[in-house]
């Protein structure tokens, strides 16, 4: 896209998407070789709470009395970063055109516990598991396989657009152990009309809104468990 389509795009996105003001460990080395850096954990550091999404507040409550209400920001900020990272891998594709080895590389984000089996999963979900489909878009930008009737997937980047990252509620668990983060996360996946060659673009709006699990790893942070919900708005024209 030229610049002048990306800013109009920028425009209307804005309002088109709204968005909230803040929204096995590897058991082989052959396929630790297959992992993206693209998408490594990052710990804020401890003593800069800093909002990595603009807007977001401190955090108080039981979970910043526990943990820290830095500690706390850190592990925000570690799942909205992978937001932004995720944006420069093949994640923001429609899923069937995303690559295994960046599934894959997710895995550096997760227990012991949760990445059991990880490469097998993402295998799966390439191969169209819907079980590892659901279970690994928890962890994706978007859950879209399919383009809706009458469209494409965009044939070059960028092909989401718009993301926001939302501000984030925090609790821990009943026992204690972990840390409970709960946002949610917008985004545009970037469509064409099919058999239309006059390079007009729409955006598919696309919610998701998840709980993560997280426990501590040292300075940072794990994702032990997730559960995500996906919600789809209609095509809007924003360019053309």
């Amino acid at each position: 896209m030229g610049r002048a389509v990306t800013a109009l795009m920028a425009l209307i996105v804005g309002m088109a998407l709204g968005g909230c003001s803040a929204d096995e460990q590897a058991p082989e080395a052959r396929e630790s070789s297959a992992e993206s850096s693209a998408v490594e954990p990052s710990e804020a550091p401890a003593d800069d709470p800093l909002p990595c999404v603009p807007g977001a507040e401190p955090f108080t409550g039981p979970a910043a009395d526990q943990f820290g209400a830095e500690r706390v920001m850190a592990a925000y900020c570690m799942l909205a970063e992978q937001v932004e990272r995720q944006e420069r891998t093949s994640l923001t594709r429609l899923v069937p055109a995303q690559q295994v080895k960046d599934v894959v590389a997710l895995r550096r984000l997760l227990t012991p516990h949760a990445a059991a089996g990880w490469a097998g999963l993402a295998r799966a979900r390439a191969a169209g598991d819907p079980r590892a489909t659901v279970r690994i878009n928890g962890l994706t930008l978007h859950d879209v396989r399919e383009a809706p009737p009458g469209y494409v997937g965009a044939d070059d980047g960028p092909y989401v657009f718009g993301t926001q990252v939302g501000a984030a509620t925090a609790a821990v668990v009943p026992d204690g152990s972990a840390l409970e983060l709960t946002f949610t996360m917008r985004t545009g996946v970037v469509l064409e009309e099919r058999g239309d060659a006059s390079g007009r673009h729409s955006l598919l709006p696309v919610t998701r809104g998840a709980t993560y699990v997280l426990v501590p790893d040292g300075d940072g942070w794990l994702i032990d468990d997730w559960e995500a919900t996906f919600e789809h708005g209609a095509p809007q024209l924003v360019s053309g």
